[in-house]
């Protein structure tokens, strides 16, 4: 390589590591507090000009920083990349090679797809934290006007019980969420009591599914955003399972006896909502492990025996 070359290849360096720099500070692209933290942009600029360094600068690496780098580069490539990529066995090929020109140009070209896939899937992140995000909000708003109409005219969505007006029925007449007498009426708390207990049931949850869930080291707090959406989702859950009995919707439960069963239902039906978050729960975990990690209880697909031999050799 020339001396031009290499003076032209560290001054493309220098551009790509200040733009790191001025990503990092908040400067290019400016930092702004709410915006910056939903979009990603000062943190995601910051990674790819200082990676886009990174693969340039491995064009200057001599033979024993190459021999340093490019296990570390095929094991980003191996974690990263789909199973089919044909950039794996291009990876695969960059051990056997004989040092020169040619393996830094591979090995840069390795390290930058390499990133790109990491990056990628940092930003998926990120949209999966803002779907989570947005879902929570959108339930607990609409929660909140759902129950706002409810307190103001509970006869419009009782969530009384009347197990006592069947011929030669005992007991009590009817039960409500806020108490059970022959003279019960719909009252105003009682769609707060019902949704107060889906709370807890969701915020249970929330507690049990923590510790089946792995921390990250992405930037993306997802499993955060993971339990604040089993909270509204389980005064949603609640509410509407209520209803849904109430107008014998479900099999076998057409009346609730009293109001500790209608409590103890809305509490159920709070935390009942794992059922469908964790489906979410399964699908915020396959993008962790899709995060390369320095984890050793990572799931990773193993490389090739042939990789292997290459490697030691």
């Amino acid at each position: 390589m020339s001396e031009a070359e290499r003076t032209a290849i560290l001054d493309g360096v220098k551009i790509l590591v200040g733009a790191a720099l001025d990503a990092a500070r908040g400067e290019d692209p400016e930092y702004r507090t709410l915006r910056s933290w939903w979009r990603g942009t000062s943190i995601e600029a910051a990674f790819r000009k200082s990676h886009q360094a990174e693969a340039e600068l491995a064009r200057l690496y001599d033979p024993h920083e190459v021999a340093a780098e490019e296990l570390p580069t095929v094991a980003r490539i191996d974690v990263a990349l789909n199973r089919d990529d044909p950039v794996r066995a291009e990876a695969r090929r960059l051990l056997s090679m004989p040092p020169g020109a040619q393996k830094r140009a591979l090995l840069s070209k390795l390290i930058q797809v390499g990133h790109e896939a990491v990056d990628g899937s940092h930003a998926r992140l990120r949209n999966f934290r803002n779907v989570l995000l947005t879902a929570s909000w959108c339930i607990a708003v609409l929660v909140l006007a759902f129950s706002a109409v409810v307190i103001v005219n509970p006869g419009a969505v009782p969530f009384c019980f009347e197990p006592g007006l069947a011929p030669g029925a005992d007991g009590i007449a009817v039960a409500c969420p806020t108490g059970d007498d022959d003279g019960q009426l719909p009252a105003p708390l009682d769609v707060v009591v019902v949704g107060l207990l889906g709370l807890l049931g969701g915020a249970l949850s929330a507690a049990v599914s923590i510790r089946n869930l792995k921390g990250t080291a992405t930037p993306y707090d997802v499993p955060i955003a993971l339990a604040l959406l089993k909270v509204p989702a389980g005064a949603l859950m609640a509410l509407g399972a209520l209803i849904a009995i109430r107008g014998e919707f479900i099999p076998g439960l057409s009346a609730l006896d009293s109001q500790e069963q209608i409590l103890a239902y809305a509490l159920v039906f709070g935390y009942a909502q794992q059922l469908l978050t964790g489906l979410i729960d399964r699908q915020a975990q396959g993008l962790l492990n899709a995060v390369p990690s320095k984890d050793a209880a990572q799931d990773r697909p193993q490389l090739s025996v042939t990789t292997r031999q290459e490697a030691l050799a």
